[in-house]
């Protein structure tokens, strides 16, 4: 019977907890999250984010790879206590050389008709600032606009693999 206490004088049900809005809340929840969740494809799609300026260009396929990217790789060399230049493969000896040689990729992507390519300058960590002000300040006297700086490789690794090129040997 409802309300009745038993015979040792103790109520069943002390404190009559109604669970109704509790579980109308649950359902309600329930419901939210059925109709928020959304099944993703596993195949036949791809999500990237790439930059919206830079890719392949539109149209036919270029058949001259050297076009593709400029890069200047500027290392130090303590024992002849100058930097090394090089503007993709090639060598570069001086300054001159290195402005003739921008010049040339610039009248080839001017030729083919090519969006201006970026400059990536990919300096080591011991080339000083100097040498890699006055690299920028060639691109720029080109009129290439988009220069950039790579990252610089992490040390440690680059110790490790040095270190342990020696010590096999």
């Amino acid at each position: 019977m409802a309300g009745s206490m038993m015979a040792d004088g103790s109520d069943e049900n002390p404190v009559p907890l109604n669970v109704t809005p509790l579980v109308d809340i649950i359902f309600c929840l329930c419901l939210f999250f059925l109709c928020s969740f959304h099944f993703k494809q596993l195949e036949g799609r791809m999500e990237s984010w790439l930059p919206k300026d830079a890719g392949p260009p539109e149209g036919p396929a270029m058949a001259r790879p050297e076009l593709e990217e400029i890069r200047i790789g500027m290392k130090w060399l303590p024992a002849a206590n100058r930097v090394e230049r090089r503007v993709n493969q090639r060598d570069v000896e001086n300054d001159l050389e290195l402005r003739a040689v921008l010049g040339e990729r610039r009248a080839n992507f001017a030729a083919t008709g090519m969006p201006q390519p970026r400059v990536t300058i990919d300096a080591e960590p011991g080339v000083p600032w100097k040498d890699v002000v006055a690299v920028a300040s060639l691109c720029r006297q080109v009129r290439f606009d988009k220069i950039e700086f790579a990252a610089p490789a992490p040390e440690s690794a680059a110790g490790r693999g040095a270190a342990g090129g020696t010590e096999a040997r």
